[in-house]
C-alpha cells in the first residue's frame, strides 16, 4: 500500500504522552500505533484534536502555554480534512469513527480504520438502563462512513473480528478480499533498569487499584476481600480512579464498596499523573486488581489499564472474559478470577501476602509477556503488514 518513504499521519481523539497531563485509552492507541510504526521505519505525525488538549489544559489557566511533543501536532476538529489533504500522498489512520465528519475522500491518502473498541456497547452501557436511541444512530451513522471510506481495517483484538465483520458487512465491504489485521495495543514498556525489586522486601505487599472510574466498569463486592488481606501488617493498597475529563459517569458517586475502600487506612489515594509518572508509580506495585462484573462491553474489551500495568512488569487479578484475559492466562502474568468468586479471590489475595516468590515469578512472567505482544514495535507488525503490501 505504501512505501516507508510515505508519511503515515495518525488521528488521535484524546491527548497522547509527551503534552504534559494524564492519558487515557484513546490517546495511547494512538501514540502506540505511532511509536510502533516509527521503530518499524516509517515517518509518523500524529494529530491530537485541539478540543481535547484544550479542556485538560485549560485548569492551568491561558497564561500557561501548552507543552509540545516530537511527532506530534495539535489539530482543530474542523482543520484535519485541510491538513490531510495538504500531506497527501499519505495514509491515515483512524482511531475509531470519532473524527470522520471533518474528513473526506482525497486522492493520493489511503485510509486506515482502526476498530479499537466496541463504541455501541460503550455508549450503551454509559447511559445505565437508559437506551441512547439518538446518540446510537449517530454514531452508527459515523461508523458506517467510516467503513465506507477506508481502505484497510485493523482490529485492537481478536475477540472483536466477529463483531466488527458484522459491521464491515453493513458497509457494504467484501470480507473475502479486504486488508484486515488484528492489532492489539501496544505501550512502551517500562526500561528493565526502572523495575523496582517486586519480592515482597521486608514483608511488605502492594496491592494496586488504579484506572478511569466507567460506567460499564464499576468496583463490585470482590473490593470487600481485601479486608482480611489490608488489615494485616505491612500489606497496603494504593488507589487511583478518577473520572475521566471528557466522560462523567453518573455512577461514580454512591458506590459503596468504593467509599469503603478509600475510607480504609491501609489505603493511600492518588489523584491523576502524567504517563511516565504513573508508569513508574505502577512498577512500585506487587499486583494490580482489575476486577469487573462481566457486560457486553468488557466480554470486548481490551482493558487498557492491565495492559499498562503488564508493560509495567506488575502481574494482574482480572476477569477470564475479555481481550486480555488469554494473554494472562498463556504466560501466567497473574491470576484470571470471576469477579463474583469470593472464596477464589480470598486464597489469590492470601497467596500474594504469604508467597512473595510467587509474586517476583509472576512479574518476570509479565516483562516477557509485555516484550512479545504489547512492545509497540512488536504489537504494529500486522499493521506493518498492511502498509507494506501493494
Amino acid at each position: 500500500m505504501v512505501n516507508q518513504s510515505e508519511q503515515i499521519i495518525v488521528i488521535s481523539n484524546d491527548v497522547v504522552p509527551g503534552l504534559g497531563v494524564p492519558v487515557a485509552a484513546p490517546g495511547l492507541r494512538a501514540f502506540g500505533l505511532a511509536e510502533g510504526l516509527r521503530a518499524n521505519g516509517f515517518e509518523v505525525k500524529t494529530l491530537v484534536v485541539k478540543s481535547s488538549m484544550d479542556k485538560q489544559w485549560k485548569s492551568l489557566g491561558r497564561n500557561v502555554p501548552r507543552p509540545t511533543a516530537p511527532h506530534t501536532e495539535i489539530v482543530g476538529s474542523h482543520q484535519l480534512g485541510s491538513y490531510v489533504e495538504s500531506h497527501a500522498p499519505a495514509t491515515v489512520i483512524l482511531i475509531n469513527s470519532n473524527q470522520v465528519d471533518h474528513l473526506r475522500p482525497v486522492e493520493g491518502i489511503r485510509y486506515v480504520l482502526d476498530f479499537f473498541a466496541p463504541k455501541m456497547l460503550e455508549m450503551l452501557y454509559h447511559k445505565g438502563e437508559e437506551y441512547p436511541e439518538a446518540a446510537l444512530q449517530d454514531l452508527r451513522r459515523r461508523k458506517l462512513r467510516a467503513i465506507e471510506m477506508a481502505d484497510a481495517f485493523i482490529v485492537n483484538g481478536e475477540k472483536k473480528v466477529p463483531y466488527f465483520l458484522g459491521w464491515l458487512l453493513q458497509g457494504g465491504k467484501d470480507v473475502r478480499h479486504l486488508p484486515l489485521e488484528v492489532v492489539n495495543m501496544g505501550v512502551p514498556l517500562l526500561p528493565n533498569e526502572d523495575f523496582d525489586d517486586l519480592s515482597g522486601a521486608q514483608g511488605e505487599v502492594r496491592f494496586l487499584v488504579a484506572g478511569y472510574l466507567q460506567a460499564w466498569s464499576q468496583p463490585g463486592s470482590w473490593i470487600r476481600a481485601l479486608e482480611n488481606q489490608l488489615d494485616r501488617p505491612g500489606v497496603g493498597l494504593d488507589l487511583l480512579l478518577p473520572e475521566h475529563w471528557g466522560s462523567k459517569s453518573r455512577h461514580a458517586n454512591g458506590n459503596d464498596h468504593l467509599e469503603w475502600l478509600k475510607s480504609h487506612p491501609a489505603v493511600s489515594i492518588h489523584t491523576p499523573m502524567i504517563f511516565s509518572r504513573f508508569q513508574s508509580f505502577l512498577s512500585g506495585a506487587d499486583v494490580s486488581i482489575d476486577l469487573f462484573e462481566h457486560n457486553l462491553e468488557r466480554e470486548y474489551a481490551m482493558v487498557t489499564r492491565s495492559i499498562v500495568a503488564l508493560a509495567s512488569g506488575v502481574p494482574v487479578i482480572h476477569p477470564p472474559f475479555t481481550e486480555v484475559s488469554p494473554m494472562i492466562s498463556e504466560y501466567d502474568a497473574g491470576w484470571t478470577v470471576e469477579p463474583h468468586d469470593t472464596e477464589k479471590i480470598n486464597a489469590i489475595l492470601d497467596s500474594i501476602v504469604r508467597e512473595p516468590e510467587l509474586v517476583k515469578e509472576k512479574s518476570s512472567n509479565a516483562r516477557k509477556l509485555a516484550a512479545r505482544l504489547i512492545e509497540p514495535a512488536n504489537a504494529v507488525k500486522p499493521l506493518v503488514r498492511i502498509l507494506e503490501s501493494s
